[in-house]
């Protein structure tokens, strides 16, 4: 069962916690941050950053098409000759 889905704040890899509580340790197995919960927020060991938790949540981007990919027939001139 995942509790919360992040993003590691050095690399952006997405981390899914199983279980989070204060003083436990997350590890980043792309670039192996290691993080620290405490107060809510998470504390980078190499840096000491603090970053608030709800801030690394990561959320599923969503494709959004504004018609940019798609072309409109009203755009083409069909009485255009070479």
């Amino acid at each position: 069962m995942v509790v919360k889905v992040i993003r590691c704040p050095s690399c952006g890899e997405v981390i899914e916690l199983t279980d989070m509580y204060e003083g436990m340790e997350i590890h980043c197995d792309l670039c192996g941050l290691v993080m620290i919960v405490r107060n809510h927020e998470l504390l980078v060991l190499d840096t000491n950053e603090v970053y608030p938790i709800e801030s690394l949540v990561y959320e599923e981007e969503k494709e959004e098409f504004e018609g940019e990919e798609f072309e409109d027939e009203e755009y083409y001139d069909y009485d255009y000759e070479d």
